[in-house]
């Protein structure tokens, strides 16, 4: 049987970025998600027209029940549920200059340290 792909599998600058952010524990999470909401409502405001209808469908539909459900890991995150529900609904090209516009906020912020040390930390599990 095959992985079931997610989302954001559909970009594997997302998706590693997904699978550090998953792994973070609440301190962490709470370092770097404000820096993943700023990006992604930045991007949303440049990039989307508000007169422009989103079809939504039954998957985003579910995802909303799920989100105020706070079933999923990043719901129980405000900030991180936020930009993520936004991501949702995006390309994968916007969704990689998401990515590298988090990665690059990080830095700028002077927190990137605590990303890149998750991302060592899940390799060398991976590697052992």
């Amino acid at each position: 049987m095959g992985k079931i792909k997610r989302w954001y599998d559909k970009s594997s600058k997302l998706s590693v970025m997904m699978g550090i952010l998953s792994n973070m524990n609440e301190n962490e999470l709470n370092q770097v998600s404000k820096y993943l909401y700023q990006v992604v409502n930045i991007y949303w405001k440049q990039t989307k027209n508000t007169e422009e209808v989103i079809s939504i469908g039954l998957e985003k539909l579910t995802g909303y029940y799920k989100a105020y459900q706070r079933r999923r890991w990043y719901d129980k995150n405000p900030s991180l549920s936020s930009a993520i529900n936004k991501m949702s609904t995006l390309t994968e090209k916007d969704l990689e200059e998401i990515v590298d516009g988090f990665l690059f906020a990080l830095k700028e912020a002077g927190v990137f340290k605590v990303y890149s040390n998750k991302k060592k930390e899940l390799e060398e599990k991976e590697n052992s």
